[in-house]
């Protein structure tokens, strides 16, 4: 019986714990890197989301600006 186990506690150290430990390392790393993956794509919609709704309100602030100015100037052309 002791010498099955020193077989099998030999086998285990010298070659199937280092293998199975590679490959649960890498399958580990995989599986974090599809999380992250999926992770920055949803900020990046996000982000995508925020810039259009930043971009139409620089655009409407500009309208309304130009808008303002439209009305001065006929005032000051009123004025004259």
């Amino acid at each position: 019986m002791s010498d099955i186990l020193k077989c099998a506690y030999e086998l285990i150290n010298n070659g199937l714990f280092p293998i199975v430990a590679c490959v649960a390392v890498a399958w580990y790393f995989n599986k974090v890197n599809d999380s992250y993956r999926g992770d920055i794509k949803d900020l990046n919609r996000q982000q995508v989301k925020s810039m259009d709704a930043v971009t139409k309100a620089i655009n409407d602030n500009t309208l309304v600006i130009q808008q303002l100015l439209d009305k001065e100037d006929k005032e000051d052309e009123g004025n004259n």
